[in-house]
């Protein structure tokens, strides 16, 4: 068994704040070789998603003026540190686990994570966000995102289901070989 009711599996995508949304997204997709998966607008902010292999992002660029809109501190430029964990169940028991543990969560809005149905976020010590998730939709053949009409409708912590059924892709990224507890 595990010593928490949990297991992280991968570490899973970078969000970050920027000064200038476009040139950083330049950069990331010129010089480093990430590829647009998605722009969304939130509240008249464009945001982007960036992936690098099949998984819907890896890193995602938000504005830095959204920080205060969110309620996140001005300490850092990270709005959030990703890991997977390796079931929905695992993602429910741990979210308890830490809030028994006296973890603070914040509720970052759901259209702020698409390709990820359910996610919470953590607060560390340092005030750092850590984003705790169990599925990320994978990039099919024609290199384009589930559209967003047709992907599950996420909650907020309070209202998920007690369970979920799996989709098209949960399955297809690696799998983890190891006990899940």
């Amino acid at each position: 068994m595990l010593p928490r009711p949990f297991k992280i599996t991968k570490v899973g995508p970078v969000n970050i704040f920027v000064n200038d949304l476009e040139a950083s997204a330049q950069y990331y997709t010129d010089v480093l070789g990430f590829r647009v998966t998605e722009e969304i607008n939130y509240r008249d902010q464009k945001v982007v998603f960036l992936r690098v292999g099949s998984e819907h992002h890896s890193l995602g660029l938000f504005p830095k003026e959204m920080r205060r809109q969110l309620g996140l501190g001005g300490h850092t430029t990270c709005l959030s540190f990703g890991v997977e964990v390796g079931s929905y169940e695992q993602l429910k028991n741990g979210v308890a686990f830490q809030k028994e543990k006296g973890v603070k969560f914040v509720e970052i809005p759901n259209e702020l994570h698409p390709g990820i149905d359910y996610a919470a976020y953590a607060i560390d010590p340092e005030g750092t966000c850590i984003q705790i998730y169990c599925y990320m939709e994978q990039i099919g053949w024609d290199g384009k995102p589930r559209p967003a009409h047709e992907r599950r409708p996420s909650l907020p912590m309070d209202q998920w289901p007690e369970a979920i059924e799996p989709l098209s892709d949960t399955f297809a990224d690696q799998t983890f070989q190891g006990p899940l507890g």
